[in-house]
């Protein structure tokens, strides 16, 4: 019996040391982005995107708006053949924004990604260093990703033990 509670804390005591030599860090992702010049830079040439595209949007809200407003006014004088095509030039005009909001959504998103992604690479390969460099096992993002994980020691993976362990 002896013999068994010594093995116990023997074993306890092995992985105590084990656990307690892997490093775990955190960072605050977007602590470091506010004060990159270059995310400064993205932000701006964003910001510019994003104008355009607001410009654009609200020329066509006003064509859209002028032509309704002529519609209404006029539409009493009108044959029934002008009114129908009247109709269908501001449905196709109503379809023509919906899909340009859509598209400008989607060419913002384009244009962020493709500009802040030197940045984060940039980023990621500075914790990949300083994780490396100190012996970080794990770090944490505790601000962009909220939590989320952002550097592991592949030396802990224990995804083909299990896999043994299943017979897989």
């Amino acid at each position: 019996m002896k013999t068994y509670i010594l093995t116990i804390f023997l074993f306890l005591s092995i992985n105590y040391i084990g656990l307690s030599q892997q490093l775990f860090g955190h960072i605050n992702s977007q602590e470091i982005i506010s004060i990159m010049p270059e995310a400064a830079t993205a932000q701006l040439a964003l910001q510019q995107e994003l104008e355009d595209l607001q410009e654009q949007g609200k020329i066509m809200a006003e064509e859209y708006e002028s032509q309704l407003k002529d519609f209404q006014i006029n539409q009493e004088n009108m044959s029934e053949a002008i009114r129908n095509d009247k109709l269908k030039s501001l449905q196709d005009l109503e379809e023509r924004i919906t899909l340009f909001q859509q598209s400008a959504q989607q060419s913002i998103q384009l244009k962020e990604a493709e500009l802040f992604e030197p940045i984060l690479t940039k980023i990621q390969n500075a914790i990949d260093e300083v994780a490396k460099d100190k012996g970080y096992a794990y770090v944490f993002d505790i601000g962009g990703n909220a939590g989320g994980l952002v550097y592991k020691n592949d030396s802990y993976d224990m995804t083909n033990l299990v896999k043994s362990k299943l017979n897989l």
